[in-house]
């Protein structure tokens, strides 16, 4: 389980001018929700890019410190704005976790090895969910949830029911539901099945086998 330390502040100006006025001077409004209630608190821009570095494409928990308090509070990003041009951070929502009792977020999902089906059959590798929704204790909380894909074949696919789940986590979305597939691509070996008919078919009438006496 990756986790990182940020340091906040309380925010008591709200509002889009208030915002606007934070931004500019390097933090980026943000709240917390959960059993303690709802707070609105700011992070400072720069420390939180760099620790988001560490963090990106994996579940993390995050240890909020609030300057002049001696206990932190841990949370996990439910949502994270950034700007559609500058691609900057705007706003973050991050939801409180509490030690020793569950909590449910999604894991992202990363695929080990080349499926056979890509490897040999000309295929492609169909991930039909970046994530999956788990329930565990915080001290259980995994990075990622890692698919071992080298014997998957062409055709072929993996649902939720036959991926094993980390110790202490729970997998809750749909058993049946397909995780990722190896499928045909277009002009790829997975025409094989009709290569040889259409070779069959353009056989030459000279070349193709004589008639026998019989027939």
């Amino acid at each position: 389980m990756k986790q990182i330390t940020l340091n906040i502040t309380p925010r008591e100006n709200i509002g889009r001018t208030a915002s606007k006025h934070l931004r500019q001077n390097g933090a980026i409004p943000a709240v917390i929700y959960g059993e303690s209630g709802l707070r609105h608190l700011t992070v400072n821009e720069h420390e939180f890019a760099m620790s988001y570095r560490k963090i990106v494409g994996s579940a993390s928990l995050i240890e909020l410190k609030n300057e002049g308090e001696d206990e932190s509070q841990f949370a996990i990003i439910q949502e994270l704005q950034r700007n559609s041009c500058t691609d900057a951070f705007i706003h973050i929502d991050f939801k409180e976790i509490v030690r020793g009792k569950d909590m449910e977020t999604d894991i992202p999902v990363h695929t080990i090895g080349l499926a056979d089906g890509v490897r040999n059959y000309g295929g492609v590798l169909d991930v039909s969910t970046q994530t999956l929704r788990v329930r565990c204790r915080p001290r259980n909380l995994p990075e990622e949830i890692l698919i071992d894909v080298t014997e998957l074949g062409l055709g072929k696919n993996i649902n939720l029911s036959e991926i094993e789940a980390p110790e202490g986590v729970i997998f809750l979305d749909d058993p049946e539901s397909v995780v990722l597939a190896c499928v045909s691509s277009s002009g790829g070996a997975s025409d094989e099945e009709g290569a040889d008919d259409e070779a069959e078919e353009g056989v030459p009438a000279e070349e193709a086998e004589p008639e026998t006496a019989e027939s």
